[in-house]
Parts: structure tokens; sequence; C-alpha cells
């Protein structure tokens, strides 16, 4: 039962609540580890857990099907799982896909699977298998959703609870909007008569080559580090944008460094009149995965993940609750 990113925020979280009040029932044989709340699930397996969590692409398809081209959306498909399995300090190693569509389509299929097979060989796991369902009369539109399989050592699981006042937040550059806040971000392009032909603003690309852009999966990155530093908590900055950091534990995340967001997300608070605060709550503002790690650690982990991408210290832990971000005159308080 993972983040909300809608902007009502506040009925979705209703609607979550009363979904999970509901939900009682446990084997006694196979325990949950942790609660509802964080990325991923964990199911303890004796010396190890096993990792679960599910999430679709959302409405990014819809700027797939108004030009035709499918072949990165399977790529977000597997990121949004993939890099959600990862916090745990899980290695995802399964992966199945669900889609929905009012019609078949060989041409649309071939597309969607080719960019499901990049993102799983990008993650390093699995595709064992789907469900693929012809419901017009159900949805308008098609819907791509992806499951997620992880295994961790409990020794090796990362859960935020040590997280600490003087702790170090490691950021890792997004690759543009990744699969979020699509509802906002189509809604201003057309108020604003930008065809996804056009070029977007500022940019010498089209605009549906911008939003297309498939997510950046952060497996191998996290992978490679997660033995080498001392990593208390991580957090994929998906739907609600940096609140995701309260998710790891409620300390003050204080971004006092942040990334300096890509044109693209400037064009976008221009264009729709946006705050700050709605653009750092809707977007992940050029940085979408964080790492928590202690001073001594930060050398190490920033150096080996340097040749990967941009990465940088972007802020750190301090007493209190929620997150601020000096530079915006942002301030967010409480958990997501």
């Amino acid at each position: 039962m993972g983040s909300i990113s809608d902007d009502n925020r506040e009925g979705q979280g209703e609607f979550v609540e009363s979904l999970i009040r509901q939900i009682k029932y446990k084997r006694s044989d196979f325990s949950v580890i942790g609660s509802f709340g964080g990325f991923t699930s964990l199911i303890d397996m004796g010396t190890f857990a096993i990792s679960l969590n599910t999430d679709n692409v959302g409405t990014k398809i819809m700027v797939a099907e108004a030009v035709g081209k499918y072949d990165t959306i399977g790529i977000d498909c597997v990121a949004m799982v993939a890099n959600d399995t990862i916090t745990s300090g899980a290695e995802p190693i399964a992966f199945v896909d669900y889609i929905q569509l009012k019609e078949t389509d060989p041409d649309v299929a071939r597309q969607i699977g080719t960019g499901l097979n990049v993102g799983a060989q990008m993650a390093n796991l699995t595709l064992v298998g789907g469900e693929t369902a012809i419901v017009p009369d159900l949805i308008k539109h098609i819907d791509l959703a992806g499951t997620g399989v992880g295994i961790v050592q409990k020794s090796q699981i990362v859960n935020g609870e040590n997280i600490d006042e003087g702790d170090v937040i490691i950021g890792l550059q997004s690759s543009g909007f990744h699969a979020n806040g699509f509802t906002l971000l189509r809604h201003i392009l057309k108020e604003n008569g930008i065809d996804y032909e056009d070029p977007f603003p500022g940019e010498s690309k089209k605009t549906y080559e911008v939003l297309l852009e498939p997510t950046r999966i952060y497996v191998r990155d996290v992978l490679d580090v997660i033995n080498i530093a001392n990593i208390k908590g991580m957090a994929n900055i998906t739907g609600g944008g940096v609140r995701n950091l309260t998710r790891m534990k409620d300390v003050l995340y204080v971004l006092d460094n942040p990334f300096r967001p890509q044109n693209i997300f400037t064009k976008v608070q221009e264009m729709g009149n946006l705050s700050h605060e709605k653009m750092f709550e809707t977007f992940n503002m050029g940085m979408g995965f964080t790492i928590i790690t202690d001073e001594d650690s930060k050398r190490d982990l920033i150096n080996n993940l340097r040749s990967r991408g941009i990465v940088r210290e972007v802020g750190h832990i301090e007493k209190g609750t929620g997150i601020s971000i000096p530079e915006y005159e942002v301030s967010f308080k409480g958990y997501f």
C-alpha cells in the first residue's frame, strides 16, 4: 500500500487508510517484517526475506498512446517496481506484468515487450510471466502495471530505523520526469497549447521525446555500494516528490544543497504558475533516488557512484520532523 501520487492527496489518503484498516488476516508461519507504508513489503523466510511490491506507469502511458510510441514505457514499469524494491536493500530477481487494454494490437504488444525486456536487463531481473486483459467495457486507455520479487538477507535489511541526527543525504540525479505527475503535466501542456510533436519549451527535443524519456533504474548503482557503505535508509522519489523521504523515519530532512532542477521542470513551473511546494511534492525535481549514510561513509559512496552519473551530497538529518528546502523556502511537516 504505497505512495499517494494524485492531486487529490487527501481523498486518496482516506481511501488507502480505509483499505488498510480492513486488511487484518496474516499467516503465522510467514510473518511480515515491518508495517504498511514503506516502499516494499518484506516476508520473513528464516535467514532471508522476500520483497514484494507493485506499481504501474500511470497516465504517462497516455502520451505513448497519443504518439503511437510504446517502446520505452516497459522500462518505466520495471523501474517503478525495481527502484522501490532496492530501498529495503533487496535485490530484484523476478517480475510479472499486467496489461489492460480495450483491443489487441500486435505492434503495441511488440513495443511494450521490447521496453519490458530492456528494463529487465537494466535491473538484472527475470520476466517470469504476466497477464493481458482485453476489457473494452472497463477502460478507454492502456494500463501497464507490474509486480516484483526481491530477496535480501535479514541481517542486511535497510529500514531507516538507524537514521540519526548528523547523517548525510546523498542524491542520485533523475533522467527527467520519470513516471509521476503526468496528469498535472499533460493538463499544463494542453492549457498552453503545446502539442506532443512540438519542441518542448527551451529544448531541442520534441515534447513527446522529453515526456517519454524512461525512468532511470538505480538497481546496479545501489547493489554496487550496499556492502561498502553504512547505508541507513533509501527512498525512491516517485509520486509525492521529496515527501517520500519521510517514509524512512520521522526526522527532519534538510535539503540545503539540492540538485538544480533540469530546465524541463522550470518550464513546467512557469507554464503552470506552480509554487515551489507544488513542484517538490509532485515531481522529482532532478533527484530520482536518495541514500542516507553517515559522515564516515559518504566519501566512499559518492566516489563509487560518480562514474555512473551525477551524484551529490544534497543535505543532512536534523532533530525534528518533516522536510526543509531552505533555498526554495519549502517546508513539509510530518509523515508522508
